[in-house]
């Protein structure tokens, strides 16, 4: 059975829980408090889901897209949520971190192989990202264990691989959730990922469409950064974060190469995982990748 998704929590005669702070940016934003989902102790509202939902709703008194109205000492609206949703999940779920380094010699080439014809066939660009993706989502499929969340002292599993993907913007990021990733062939991820980057982009998207799903991909292979550790996301139990492609000494078959490689590192809920089940889980990942093949279909 799948983890809950439900909006607000509600107390006696209906009333929504909601901390104080929250209430006045509920009211502030003109959202519908009913439909806000609670990151608080027991599903209660806090001021940083209220924020969160300010960045999203186009009915509220937020601007769409990249906020440009500030909360003092020119702070935007997104910067301050993205600070203490952040904070808040770095403090309450107890992190650790799985590393791998991953060659994708094969995968680069096959996607030089098909990026043409793909792209004239079905109008969609491949990425490496996609294949993350997709590779991500088949090894939550394989592992049940790590498609699943700690939601009121207790482990909660989905039913299906959602899978999110951070989205950079210029004043924070957005991770919208990929449904039923592990059902979608690449080149449907790739058509999804991209409707909801432009999305985010466009500061169209919902609330709605970021939440759900155990796991999420932060790739920064277009920047010079070789590796990095990333924060789970909140309501989620680990975060894939991947570093760039380069050529680097790799030994194949028992002897040195140069192989294109990318570093991997899994920031996982220890509540949820321990240190091997989390390291299996990376190397479901790890396979995938390096047989990229089994990745089209």
């Amino acid at each position: 059975m799948g983890a809950s998704t439900s909006t607000a929590v509600t107390g006696r005669a209906g009333r929504v829980l909601a901390s104080p702070r929250a209430r006045r940016a509920i009211a502030k934003f003109g959202l519908n408090a009913r439909s806000l989902r609670g990151s608080g102790p027991g599903g209660r509202i806090v001021e940083a889901d209220a924020l969160a939902a300010a960045t999203t709703n186009r009915a509220g008194s937020a601007p769409t897209g990249v906020p440009v109205a500030s909360l003092g000492g020119g702070v935007s609206i997104m910067r301050r949520s993205i600070a203490q949703r952040t904070a808040e999940s770095f403090a309450t779920i107890p992190h650790f971190y799985v590393r791998a380094e991953v060659d994708i010699t094969d995968l680069v080439a096959l996607r030089a192989q098909w990026l043409e014809e793909i792209e004239s066939r079905h109008g969609v660009r491949i990425t490496i990202t996609d294949f993350l993706l997709r590779a991500q989502a088949l090894a939550l499929r394989e592992f049940p264990a790590a498609n699943a969340v700690w939601q009121h002292n207790n482990l909660a599993r989905y039913a299906n691989a959602d899978v999110g993907v951070v989205v950079g913007l210029p004043d924070g990021l957005l991770i919208p959730v990929l449904r039923r990733a592990d059902l979608l062939t690449l080149v449907e991820l790739a058509r999804e990922r991209t409707r909801l980057v432009d999305l985010c982009r466009s500061g169209k998207v919902s609330s709605e469409q970021m939440q759900g799903g155990a796991s999420s991909l932060s790739n920064l292979g277009p920047t010079r950064a070789d590796e990095f550790a990333a924060v789970i996301a909140p309501h989620q139990s680990s975060m894939l974060a991947v570093g760039r492609a380069a050529p680097r000494p790799y030994v194949v078959n028992g002897a040195p190469a140069v192989r294109t490689t990318m570093r991997l590192c899994l920031s996982m809920d220890h509540r949820v995982l321990d240190g091997a089940p989390a390291a299996e889980f990376l190397g479901l990942i790890v396979q995938r990748l390096e047989q990229p093949r089994s990745l089209l279909t």
